[in-house]
């Protein structure tokens, strides 16, 4: 007797293993999206800090303390900046995709 095709055991067990795999790869994926995500935003954030606290840097004129929001990629980022003893002091805060508020500060000196 020939034998041309799948038992119904291989057919279950080749299915069962499949499903395993794609109950372990999902979530990982999923993970990986949302740190990536997170990373990408503090990026994109302190680049955007970085350059708002440049005139406040370059310029005496500029008054302090000051406060704003601006909309970024669809994120409401509040930006922050006072003096801190001698050093201008310019926060961003935001809501991650982790539904958490976090803020990112940078510190320079003034020009004189």
């Amino acid at each position: 007797m020939k034998n041309n095709g799948f038992t119904l055991i291989e057919v279950l067990v080749a299915s069962s293993v499949l499903m395993m795999v794609i109950s372990t790869v999902v979530p990982i994926i999923s993970l990986i999206t949302e740190h990536q995500s997170l990373l990408s935003d503090r990026r994109t954030f302190n680049y955007y800090l970085h350059d708002e606290l440049q005139p406040y840097l370059h310029q005496q004129e500029t008054a302090l303390p000051t406060n704003y929001s601006e909309t970024i990629h669809n994120k409401t980022v509040t930006f922050e900046f006072q003096m801190v003893n001698e050093l201008v002091k310019g926060c961003a805060e935001w809501q991650n995709v982790k539904n958490n508020n976090e803020v990112i500060c940078l510190y320079g000196y003034r020009e004189k």
